[in-house]
């Protein structure tokens, strides 16, 4: 059982409805359908019933809930403390970032701010950025660098926007992909959203599964050995020990498809002079457009 399926379990008692919850906690209806499932099988349980008002938990179900309430409760109360011993050494700032973004950008701008603030110490996470948003919204990263576009009660700044690609080991056409098997690797719902309709709208068919490899590297390791292609946005500090073909991908309008990255932080009255500090380079220096609009009060 991951945290996340804690929380789906604790806000699907709390609102039966998987839509709604599915809402609440930025993923899509198929993902939380499919993490219920995966719960099922750990334990070999039926979790909930569905119904025509929504969803009806099980007994079995009613005790992981009011078990999933307990553990929400834990984990609470132990960031809680961990932020207030957090609060008094305040040069750490925690970073959530994706894998990708991390190794092709971050790690760039972590290593410029450092040379003029060396005291400051940075803990990154590693996420899927659906997972990451909703760690900033709840204070346990105190920023966030988020692929894909999502709305909650933070400020957002764009810091890239990538273009989408398929990455194959020799050239193709478009319509090679339909007898070509599709290599895919961890991503967040979005981005996964953006390669379904880019597919329906090209081939007029719904997307089938690929082949997992894991993270992207693997999935470029594998391509270059010729046993398929990637789909994926690349940012322009992209490097590759592989040389791989890049054919941008564009909808039926003509438009590229372009995946925004966002810079994404709580307003707090609390926020240390370190954070701070860092919060108004990355606004000076790395952000590329204007502040997204926030319709939330923030504390």
């Amino acid at each position: 059982m991951k945290d996340s399926d804690w929380k789906i379990l604790y806000e699907l008692y709390k609102t039966p409805n998987i839509t709604k919850v599915a809402n609440r906690l930025y993923i899509t209806q198929p993902s939380l359908t499919k993490r219920l499932q995966s719960i099922e099988e750990e334990f070999r349980i039926k979790v909930v019933d569905r119904t025509t008002k929504g969803v009806e938990f099980t007994k079995e179900g009613e005790l992981l809930a009011r078990k999933a309430q307990q553990y929400i409760s834990f984990m609470s109360q132990t960031r809680m403390e961990l932020r207030k011993m957090k609060a008094d050494n305040k040069d750490i700032i925690v970073i959530g970032t994706s894998y990708t973004y991390n190794k092709f950008v971050l790690s760039d701008i972590l290593y410029e701010y450092t040379k003029k603030n060396p005291d400051v110490r940075f803990e990154l996470q590693d996420e899927r950025s659906n997972i990451l948003f909703r760690k900033v919204c709840d204070g346990d990263v105190d920023v966030a660098f988020i692929r894909g576009d999502y709305e909650g009660p933070v400020i957002q700044r764009k810091v890239e926007v990538s273009p989408a690609y398929i990455l194959t080991k020799s050239p193709i056409e478009i319509q090679d992909l339909l007898h070509m098997p599709r290599i895919d690797f961890k991503t967040n719902d979005r981005s996964r959203e953006m390669l379904e309709r880019w597919w329906r709208e090209t081939f007029d068919e719904d997307l089938t599964e690929g082949m997992s490899a894991g993270y992207i590297d693997v999935a470029w390791q594998l391509a270059d050995r010729g046993l398929g292609y990637v789909w994926c946005f690349l940012s322009e500090n992209y490097r590759s020990d592989y040389d791989l073909i890049k054919t941008p991908v564009y909808f039926s309008n003509g438009e590229p498809v372009l995946r925004n990255t966002w810079f994404a932080y709580r307003e707090k009255s609390s926020m240390s002079a370190s954070l701070r500090n860092f919060i108004e380079y990355i606004n000076e220096y790395i952000v590329i457009d204007g502040k997204k609009k926030v319709d939330f009060t923030l504390s």
